[in-house]
């Protein structure tokens, strides 16, 4: 795990030190506060650009990627696989088990001007954890303990950041839940990839670097 952490620290370290500010603004402020903040720091450019944030939590995109990693090798595909079915079972269950309200129904009794992008819906119940902000987590920390170049962790954990954020943005979720697809999304693709990355290593088989067209790496 110390091993992982050190090698991937253009990740982990700006995960963790936005993970802490956020973690800050939730003890100190109220739900009220958070979402009228992000909510009135809104922009037409915005509107589009945080709904394209959001398709990177969406299922087309977490079946791309597992698409893509079948022409990289079948044994990457299947952990990529496991990690993001792991961490929707655990999203999954926790939205249920908590049954928290969103912000539209959370607020049903305030007055607010707020401000809504054009063409979502917007939905009202089982706002924790975001399952959007998990699946981004999984599948860019994944994509981070795959690179070899481990300076697209810089890439990643933006692009990971951007869509927990949109979910705020779109008024899906509130802050706390985000905090909660971050840990789930993270734990899961760390726990999977040691997981099956030792399985395979002490029992390799021949299909593990076979791929869609070729041999694998």
């Amino acid at each position: 795990m110390k091993q992982i952490f050190q090698k991937n620290l253009s990740f982990f370290v700006p995960t963790v030190i936005i993970w802490l500010i956020v973690l800050a603004c939730v003890l100190t402020t109220t739900k009220l506060e958070q979402m009228q903040f992000i909510n009135s720091h809104n922009a037409l450019w915005a509107d589009y650009f945080f709904w394209g944030a959001t398709q990177l939590g969406e299922g087309w995109f977490w079946a791309a990627t597992i698409l893509l990693f079948l022409f990289v090798s079948y044994n990457r595909a299947l952990i990529f696989t496991a990690s993001l079915v792991l961490s929707t079972i655990l999203s999954t269950s926790l939205k249920f088990f908590f049954n928290t309200l969103r912000p539209l129904a959370f607020f049903k009794d305030i007055k607010a001007n707020w401000h809504f992008v054009e063409g979502v819906d917007i939905n009202i119940h089982l706002s924790f954890p975001s399952g959007h902000t998990t699946t981004a987590f999984a599948i860019f920390t994944m994509l981070t303990l795959f690179a070899r170049n481990k300076n697209w962790g810089f890439v990643f954990v933006t692009l990971a950041w951007l869509t927990g954020y949109s979910r705020c943005y779109l008024f899906q979720h509130f802050p706390e839940d985000i905090l909660g697809g971050v840990i789930i999304g993270v734990f899961s693709s760390v726990l999977v990839y040691i997981w099956l990355m030792n399985l395979h290593t002490k029992n390799p088989k021949a299909w593990h670097k076979k791929r869609l067209f070729g041999r694998g790496e």
